[in-house]
């Protein structure tokens, strides 16, 4: 049987990949052998002394993996973990602690913060080796799937957006040619038809348009954690009278009844009017879309407590598979655009799922092919510190 030795070399050569490792730790002899040991196994390697020199170190170095120390001067392991953890471009890089403290709730403190493994003082090298390996193979399959979807985005993309701004500008071009021939008799009723016909379109280009902005504006706040923190500071008292404002609105300009039930109004929702009205538009715009005409049948569940509030909506449509649930969350991705004539650009649900976890909930979705899907979102109300 080889020795973890051997499985980095092997790995290493098989990729053709020299990967870097970051380390932070405040004792430089520890610093100074971890650098030879892992220069031998041909990693690049950075080193600093403290989490505020590491932090600096991460952005010039773009490391793929961390080996950090816990306890040190100026910042500690956990709080620089925790500034990686705020931003996009570093929280997803693997970090494995190393750590004189063995105490259960301080291992549990440091996988929650996103830490891959917890290794404790002293080590062997072989051990750490061994974690380096698993973490970065981990990696590299996350990075793969990764790139697939992305591929599968790109391919949705160029399908879908042609089609989205070709179909409705035809009709509105289409329609307005007819309008402007004065050679072509139209009556007053054919007329009001067509303005009809172009007024529909344009409606399909502004919501397509607005989507973009929409997506692209809850980008910009996913990376700016001061704008976060603003938000979830939101408390909505008012959120019965807009819920059901929302829902008499889609049902009147969907020509469809939606059958809903709010409880505990008397506590706050943590969504603003506009967020509300999104989420529930894409929501119930989605759950008709892909449900026969003989069995559309939505139902809508809000319920606001002191400390959550949850948020339902169900339908009896065609159902998702399970492999395809994860992807639908993913922005222009569409559920066998090939087959379903689908007006949008992927983007609703990606949005909806974006402004959920900005106000710091978490959105799953249920669903049986040919029964139904059943989309929950809960959002925890934490107290407000001012």
């Amino acid at each position: 049987m080889p020795c973890p030795k051997t499985k980095i070399k092997k790995l290493i050569s098989m990729d053709q990949i020299s990967f870097k490792i970051l380390v932070v730790e405040d004792e430089e002899p520890i610093r100074k052998l971890l650098k030879m040991e892992l220069e031998n196994e041909g990693f690049i390697v950075e080193l600093a002394s403290n989490g505020a020199e590491g932090l600096e170190r991460v952005k010039s170095f773009n490391p793929d993996l961390i080996v950090c120390d816990v306890m040190m001067p100026v910042m500690d392991g956990f709080t620089m973990q925790e500034r990686l953890n705020q931003d996009a471009r570093f929280k997803d890089i693997p970090l494995i602690f190393l750590t004189a403290k063995s105490d259960k709730k301080d291992i549990r403190y440091g996988k929650s913060l996103g830490a891959e493994d917890y290794i404790t003082k002293p080590f062997e090298f072989e051990d750490l080796l061994v974690s380096i390996n698993s973490k970065l193979k981990k990696n590299i399959e996350r990075k793969r799937i990764f790139n697939e979807r992305l591929d599968e985005i790109r391919k949705s993309i160029l399908y879908a957006l042609p089609h989205e701004f070709k179909n409705p500008l035809s009709t509105i071009d289409g329609f307005l040619s007819l309008l402007l021939d004065k050679q072509y008799e139209k009556s007053e009723t054919e007329q009001e038809e067509f303005l009809r016909y172009i007024k529909q379109s344009s409606d399909r280009l502004y919501r397509l348009v607005m989507n973009f902005l929409k997506f692209s504006e809850l980008e910009i706040t996913e990376s700016d954690e001061n704008k976060i923190q603003e938000i979830r500071k939101i408390r909505n008292e008012n959120w019965e009278i807009e819920f059901e404002t929302i829902m008499n609105d889609l049902s009147e300009n969907l020509n469809y009844k939606i059958n809903y039930n709010i409880e505990g109004i008397n506590n706050p929702c943590p969504f603003d009017y506009n967020s509300l009205n999104i989420i529930l538009t894409e929501l119930i715009n989605n759950a008709i879309k892909f449900s026969p005409e003989d069995r559309i049948d939505i139902n809508v569940y809000a319920k606001a407590t002191t400390t959550f509030f949850e948020l339902i909506v169900e339908d009896k449509g065609n159902g998702i598979p399970e492999e395809e649930i994860e992807k639908i969350l993913e922005p222009f991705y569409q559920y066998k655009r090939k087959y379903y004539e689908q007006q949008g650009a992927g983007l609703g649900l990606a949005i909806v799922n974006k402004l959920v976890t900005i106000f710091n909930g978490k959105l799953t979705i249920e669903s049986k092919v040919d029964i139904g899907t059943k989309v929950k979102i809960f959002v925890p109300l934490m107290e407000i510190f001012n």
